[in-house]
């Protein structure tokens, strides 16, 4: 976080008056858009709900393909057919555009907007 932020010695109380009121989610999505999508972040005029990236709290790419098959992103997929559906290709497929880490002990999958 600090690096993200560019924590010294001139921003240090801004940056620590801010984190004080941030949630734990809006820590976690200035962490990867700033510090591994390059967002640009102004602490005296920006909010960390309004970067762009998109965080899904999942251990895996494949849970994301199975969840996006369950929200119907993949369309209509009938249930007697569901079970042929290849979860793990899927996954590899999302993993063009979405990235899996762990950010303070959590497991997650980022996508920079």
């Amino acid at each position: 976080m600090a690096e993200a932020l560019g924590l010294s010695q001139t921003t240090i109380a801004r940056v620590l008056d801010a984190l004080e009121d941030w949630t734990d989610d809006q820590k976690t999505r200035a962490i990867l858009a700033i510090g591994e999508c390059g967002c640009a972040f102004d602490l005296g005029t920006d909010c960390p709900d309004d970067l762009e990236v998109d965080v899904y709290y999942l251990d895996s790419l494949r849970d994301l393909a199975i969840e996006f098959v369950a929200e119907g992103i993949m369309g209509e997929i009938p249930d007697a057919l569901e079970i042929y559906f290849d979860y793990d290709a899927l996954a590899r497929d999302l993993g063009v555009d979405y990235t899996e880490t762990t950010v303070a002990g959590q497991r997650l999958i980022y996508r920079c907007a």
